[in-house]
């Protein structure tokens, strides 16, 4: 390509000097004028004239003056121009004493006239470089002038260039072997910008402007195209005149300033243009000139960041409040439907606009640095996409306004079924990470997304489902980017979906992976494996790459092996260029897992060895697993060889929670840290219990990941599930046995699938659902009716769908670990032990929360609070009467206030103590009559009858409020804890944390 540049540049450079050969001046000023037009600036007037008349003055052609904005092309901006320079221009053919001819043009220019800051001269005979800048130089400390010199080879090296090569062809007459290489651009753009340079036809009409306006679109959204904007905006100039129709003198106007801004790169030509379009939409009310308007709003505001436009900030703000008024009016008049929805999209993106009032005050940064030339359109879109461009650290005008204004619309919809939804929903999936944390923006999207299905088809749904889904996980936000994932994949399944079903599937296997959720991460990984169809069978074993990853991290070293093993053989037979590295990126993370686990094997000895060895070996990676070693050697050798087997495996197990090889012996364990609850599901290493176990712990994960936004508000606590397998359709059998006081125990059994049909399927996937649900419920502090509002809603969104999609978890295990040893047969017990007691901490987004919890309001706090000021003293005046006279007491108070204790929580503690006193030692009622023990608790205490003070120790009192808590947990919050035994400690860091029990206190007198 670049030859071909060189030989279009030599044809020209060699007509060029024919034209001197054959003192063609009148033609050399001609092409240099029609240059200088494409390249420097478009207000040219020719300058010659009788000698009697004082000639050109040494100006072969100069500017005349416009208040026309956008004059100066981008050679001439690069040069140093503005709008408004004054320019001369001088040419000449000369070939002897170039820089004398030079000089006196430059004198007779500047004599008079009038004046210019620059002057260009064309020649076509060669002048080097140092003797160039020696004239400038001159011209410069004699004039004050910048002389620009562009010399033969200079004006060959312009002409090359697809864009201006025209301009040789008219007035050099080359050969057509001389035409430059186009750029890779569409034959119907060529065409028409053909036809568009050598038609005289006056521009005029709506056809003219539809014609024009489809080529420059082109132009300013492409890279190929960006050389010939100059051009179209010339040809689209005449519509821009007052007395073109004043709406198509507005569509002209609009795509001027497009252009500018996204094809050149500078507002501030069209500066005058920008304003004149915002004001007369602040007086219109047609809500198409509106929208034209704010989009144009909008790119100011961001032209503003970059420096490339003169309009203020204070004018943008300005501008921003008007127009919201304006709207605000409008829709204060009902207008139709249709016209609403517009006026409303307008609103929201107003309203989500950068505030630069706030950003002038508040010290943000609304700087960038790059231009907006640097990408197109769709390469600035993907790099957001791709978090390769983060969106600006400033606040919006409003963003409960714009998710407001959206809630209007969605309203509206019904109403326009017409109404294009595209744009509202590609305007929430652009600022997606800035709205997801709305409380409205779940609901925003599910409506906007049936009315794109029911308009465009449920996969242009799923692909903006996609596209926020992405967006989220670029933004590490992967908790809210698996919501969306699910709906997008959820709208895939059908027939013609293939590989974008796979894809999507792959997709949440890695969130949920990201999520350290890895049960669920192997379903997944499976399932995108067993949906791989023939025509993209690359597919297949990245899924079983997902799979084996997955066991990896639950230590089960044996399976992870054994899926890897599969996994490359597979790859190695249906991928392209199979170990690219660059091609597969998954394809190094399975190696070095792989490699690490060979690296153990091999400390460990037989049977490790043997299984590793033989997976590399039927995988036929020997080769490249040494390789890949010897690589990661280069910068110094993997940090596994620096260790002893025992240290390797201590290393592991602390990353990973379990010792590697975990799955070796008789029994198997999941375990993971999920929104404060430390999981454990046990269960044998046999098949038919691997299945079932497994499968619980996926749909467990899934579950608890997809409760985490609607916050089961479960306690801190510990849970142990010991699952097994049990007969074909037998019955689901969940049942809590002994545990400990931090951790609760439950003995499942679920049915086995022992044949395919959607009856059996159903029921296994409803029975282990219904397991998980009892399990979760258990550790959940909500009481039951807002228990059963939160599981209407999941099981609304389609959480049965996301538990079991597309099959059984079995159906997809059997269909991958076919043939597979599930253990190792050992002859010794393993070499390690399965008792660690760290877990790896939870995946982002499901630690502990420490947001308040549901139900709790302070206000309500507050005032159960106050009611424990004045209830509690009221019951006991004996007994406070004689604390009070007590200085071993006022020593007490002082020690659990300096624990952080409350008044209201020694209240509590006194009262506990004092009840229990009395009705061990006083009370004549049974401890089974909770009628009367209960009437004891709430009934004043007899006048002069005061508990001694001798029973209100500190550890009386400690243990009297662990006692008190879950009562008033139930009492003051309305919780509902059904753990038996109960964690007391769990209890209290739930309240402590989410229900201000160590926080909450009003103003009070001193009850001791």
């Amino acid at each position: 390509m670049s030859g071909m540049v060189e030989q279009t540049r030599a044809e020209i450079r060699f007509a060029l000097n024919q034209l001197a050969a054959r003192n063609g001046q009148h033609e050399f000023e001609t092409l240099s004028r029609m240059l200088a037009r494409a390249t420097v600036t478009r207000s040219l007037l020719p300058a010659t004239g009788p000698v009697a008349a004082g000639g050109d003055q040494g100006r072969d052609f100069e500017t005349y003056h416009t208040e026309m904005a956008g004059q100066t092309q981008r050679l001439g901006r690069e040069l140093g121009m503005r709008d408004g320079d004054g320019v001369s221009f001088t040419c000449t053919l000369q070939q002897d004493n170039i820089g004398s001819k030079i000089r006196g043009d430059v004198e007779s220019a500047l004599a008079d006239g009038t004046a210019v800051r620059f002057i260009l001269a064309y020649c076509e005979v060669n002048i080097p470089v140092a003797r160039r800048h020696d004239l400038q130089r001159q011209v410069l400390d004699k004039h004050g002038v910048r002389l620009e010199i562009f010399d033969g080879n200079g004006i060959a090296e312009l002409l090359a260039h697809h864009a201006t090569f025209w301009i040789a062809e008219q007035y050099l007459h080359l050969p057509g072997r001389a035409l430059p290489p186009p750029p890779n651009r569409p034959g119907w753009y060529e065409a028409d910008l053909a036809r568009w340079r050598t038609t005289t036809e006056p521009v005029l009409s709506w056809g003219h402007y539809v014609d024009l306006t489809g080529c420059l679109r082109y132009a300013y959204l492409t890279r190929e195209g960006r050389e010939d904007i100059p051009f179209w905006l010339e040809r689209l100039a005449p519509l821009l005149d007052e007395d073109a129709p004043g709406l198509l003198r507005h569509a002209a106007r609009h795509q001027t300033i497009i252009a500018h801004h996204l094809g050149l790169g500078s507002m501030r030509p069209v500066d005058h243009l920008t304003a004149a379009e915002i004001d007369s939409a602040a007086t219109s009310t047609d809500p198409n000139l509106i929208a034209d308007a704010v989009v144009i709003l909008l790119l100011t505001c961001a032209a503003r960041a970059r420096g490339e436009t003169s309009h203020t900030a204070d004018r943008i703000m300005k501008w921003n409040r008007t127009l919201t008024a304006h709207i605000d009016e409008l829709l204060a008049g009902h207008p139709y439907p249709g016209e609403t929805c517009s006026l409303l999209e307008s609103l929201a993106a107003l309203k989500m606009q950068p505030d630069l009032d706030q950003v002038g005050t508040d010290g943000y940064q609304y700087q960038s640095v790059d231009a907006t030339t640097d990408f197109t359109l769709n390469e600035r879109l993907q790099a957001i996409a791709e978090n390769g461009l983060a969106p600006f650290d400033v606040p919006s005008v409003d963003r409960s306004g714009a998710m407001d204004a959206f809630a209007r619309l969605a309203e509206t919809l019904p109403d326009a079924p017409l109404y294009p939804a595209e744009h509202a929903s590609r305007f929430l999936t652009l600022h997606t990470p800035l709205l997801v944390d709305e409380p409205q923006f779940d609901a925003l999207v599910d409506v906007l997304d049936r009315q794109l299905a029911v308009s465009m088809g449920g996969d242009a749904a799923a692909d903006k489902a996609l596209d926020r889904a992405n967006a989220l996980f670029k933004a590490d936000r992967w908790l809210d980017g698996l919501r969306h994932l699910h709906r997008a994949r959820l709208s895939l399944v059908h027939g013609e979906a293939g590989a974008r079903l796979v894809e999507a599937t792959l997709a949440t296997a890695e969130a949920y992976q990201r999520l350290r959720l890895y049960a669920a991460a192997k379903y997944y990984g499976l399932v995108a494996a067993a949906l791989t169809q023939r025509d993209n069978p690359d597919l297949h074993p990245q899924g079983l790459f997902k799979a084996a990853a997955a066991d990896y991290h639950q230590a089960n070293w044996v399976s992870s092996t054994q899926l890897t093993r599969t996994a490359l053989t597979a790859h190695g037979l249906l991928a392209e260029q199979a170990f690219d590295f660059e091609r597969h990126p998954w394809l190094a993370a399975a190696l070095f897992e792989l490699a690490n686990t060979r690296a153990l094997a091999n400390k460990l000895g037989a049977p490790y060895t043997d299984l590793v060895d033989e997976a590399i070996a039927d995988a036929g990676v020997s080769g490249l697993i040494d390789s890949f070693v010897e690589d990661l050697s280069r910068s110094g050798p993997p940090w596994w060889q620096r260790m002893d087997a025992e240290q390797h495996v201590a290393h592991a197990a602390k990353q990973l929670g379990d010792p590697p090889f975990a799955d070796a012996g008789p029994h198997r364990r999941i375990r993971f840290q999920c929104l404060g609850v430390i999981w454990t599901v046990e269960f044998d290493n046999q098949e038919p219990d691997v299945a079932v176990g497994e499968r619980f712990a996926a749909t467990l994960q899934i579950t608890l990941a997809h409760l985490a936004s609607a916050d089961p508000a479960l306690l801190p606590t510990r849970v142990r599930v010991f699952v097994t397998a049990g007969a074909p359709d037998s019955d689901l059998a969940t049942e809590q046995v002994d545990g400990t006081p931090t951790e609760t125990c439950f003995r499942c059994t679920l049915a086995v699938i022992d044949h395919r049909g959607p009856e059996v399927f159903n029921a296994v996937a409803q029975q282990t659902l219904a397991a998980v649900t009892t399990v979760i419920v258990t550790v959940s502090a909500l009481p039951d009716d807002r228990w059963k509002v939160l599981l209407d809603q999941v099981f609304e969104q389609g959480l049965p769908s996301i538990t079991t999609f597309a099959m059984p978890y079995d159906v997809a295990f059997h269909g991958a670990t076919r043939n597979h040893r599930l253990h190792l047969s050992l002859d010794d017990p393993q070499p390690f032990t399965s008792d660690i007691a760290t877990c790896p901490d939870a995946g982002p987004g499901l630690d502990f929360p420490d947001t308040p919890g549901p139900g709790y309001a302070p206000s309500h706090s507050y005032e159960e609070v106050r009611f424990r000021y004045e209830d509690i003293p009221r019951r006991m005046r004996p007994t406070l009467a004689a604390l009070r006279q007590s200085p071993a007491f006022a020593d007490t108070v002082a020690a659990l206030r300096d624990r952080g204790w409350l008044d209201w929580h020694i209240l509590l503690a006194v009262h506990s103590v004092a009840k229990n006193a009395r009705f061990r030692y006083r009370s004549t009622c049974s401890p089974d009559d909770v009628e009367a023990v209960r009437d004891l608790f709430l009934a004043p205490e007899p006048d002069d009858d005061p508990v001694p003070p001798r029973f209100f120790s500190v550890s009386a009192l400690e243990q009297a409020l662990e006692v008190t808590l879950p009562a008033s947990a139930r009492t003051m919050w309305k919780l509902a804890l059904r753990q038996r035994p109960l964690d007391i400690h769990a209890v209290k860091r739930l309240t402590i944390t989410r229900y201000g029990w160590a926080r909450d206190d009003i103003e009070h007198e001193d009850p001791f």
